[in-house]
């Protein structure tokens, strides 16, 4: 069979070296020209690398980002699949074991690394999260991939570097889902923006985890996400309480930690619907209701695979430098993800506020985000009508900022780092 794959920079390289391993004529097609001198020549020995789209009524199969346009592909639509098509086509023989998928806007990687931190000492997990490609047990974790993204190749990835079959995996999976998990989550689309030229947007991308789920999952949405008010065929989890298969009540929030009953009403597991809850808390350190529904999702994926209804205690670990209190006298609030972005800032300031007065924000670092681009205007309103006093800037991220904005420049920042930076402080 003859096959293009159309992107590089996104996964193009793993899935056409597994169309070539199975004996398809590849054409790999570098449209972002981002391939290193050495990945194009060790590439050119094994397939095509065009930099040009070149005639798609040549090929039998065409395989492109989600958030590639279609209109290049005309007249051969019967022939074209997503990425996250092809990871399933090419992976399903490769997974003897249960899988959950997670997509959504923010929040992912905590919900993940808490999950594992339930599951890790019964289980290995083998996962993908902004923190690397993983291999979690009782041993401890072992990193078999730093730096990579969610894009859905990256699941066949780490299904080749796993050092031996795990209990199961938990996969982020940008814009969608493969159709590989037994477990799907699509945990919000607060942070919504146009793909493929302005033809779609991330939301209705999400939602392929719901069209293209395997017969026998289970599909989880945030039942208090308007957008997905919509989907049939799903079961639900609400943070806020409201009725759903999985919800959290009498939640409590605060400076020594929160915590809140999450209660299961038939939610589909590996062994049935199961109904019941459990008591789970957090430690001193992560702060708002951004972490209760991180915490609530977590809940799920583990009960998912491993039903029980005892309590939960959730270290400091998962929470990492995510809306995590850095220092408690004054109250100072740390905010570093590469999801950092108008609506997770929003939401940042609004979880801020309701423990803490606002006095000072600081905003900067660099502009990197997992999906789509960080709208500088957006988050200038977002700030302009937050009720904080002073406002300092740093980095490319104040850079861009200040064009919007009029605030003081904090030179020699210690916060800078690879991703966007919010400190809130009473200081």
């Amino acid at each position: 069979m003859k096959v293009m794959v159309v992107d590089a920079t996104h996964g193009g390289i793993t899935l056409s070296e597994e169309f070539r391993g199975r004996g398809d004529e590849v054409t790999l097609v570098d449209v972002h020209r981002t391939m290193s001198k050495e990945d194009l020549e060790r590439c050119s020995r094994n397939f095509r690398v065009e930099r040009a789209l070149p005639d798609p009524s040549q090929f039998d199969l065409i395989v492109k980002p989600v958030h590639f346009p279609s209109e290049p592909f005309r007249g051969v639509e019967d022939r074209l699949i997503t990425h996250h098509q092809a990871v399933r086509m090419l992976a399903s023989d490769l997974i003897k074991f249960p899988v959950a998928e997670i997509t959504g806007s923010f929040g992912k990687t905590t919900s993940v690394l808490c999950a594992i931190s339930m599951l890790r000492e019964r289980f290995s997990v083998l996962s993908i999260t902004s923190k690397g490609i993983c291999f979690d047990s009782d041993a401890g974790r072992e990193i078999l991939a730093g730096n990579t993204s969610a894009t859905p190749a990256n699941i066949i990835r780490a299904l080749r570097l796993a050092p031996e079959r795990p209990d199961l995996a938990i996969f982020e999976v940008s814009l969608g889902g493969t159709g590989l998990a037994d477990l799907g989550i699509i945990k919000n689309v607060y942070d919504d923006y146009p793909i493929a030229k302005g033809t779609s947007s991330a939301s209705r991308a999400k939602i392929s985890m719901v069209l293209d789920r395997k017969d026998g999952s289970t599909v989880l949405v945030n039942a208090d996400d308007s957008k997905l008010s919509g989907l049939t065929g799903v079961q639900r989890f609400s943070p806020k309480g409201s009725a759903s298969e999985v919800r959290a009540e009498g939640a409590r929030v605060g400076a020594s930690g929160m915590g809140f009953t999450a209660v299961f009403e038939g939610f589909g597991t590996m062994v049935g619907p199961v109904s019941g809850a459990r008591r789970v808390i957090s430690a001193p350190g992560p702060v708002g209701r951004q972490h209760l529904e991180n915490m609530l999702v977590a809940v799920a994926i583990a009960s998912y695979f491993n039903w029980d209804e005892s309590d939960v205690m959730f270290g400091a670990e998962p929470f990492e430098k995510k809306m995590v209190l850095e220092c408690p006298d004054p109250p100072r609030v740390l905010n570093r993800s590469p999801s950092v972005g108008a609506k997770s800032i929003e939401a940042s300031i609004r979880d801020y506020l309701e423990i803490y007065p606002p006095i000072r924000l600081i905003i900067g670092g660099k502009l990197k985000t997992t999906c789509g681009s960080l709208d500088a205007e957006e988050v200038a309103r977002v700030i302009r009508s937050s009720p904080f006093r002073e406002v300092f800037l740093f980095g490319e991220f104040g850079d861009a900022l200040s064009k919007f904005i009029d605030a003081e420049r904090l030179e020699g920042a210690s916060h800078a780092g690879d991703v966007p930076s919010l400190i809130l402080e009473r200081a």
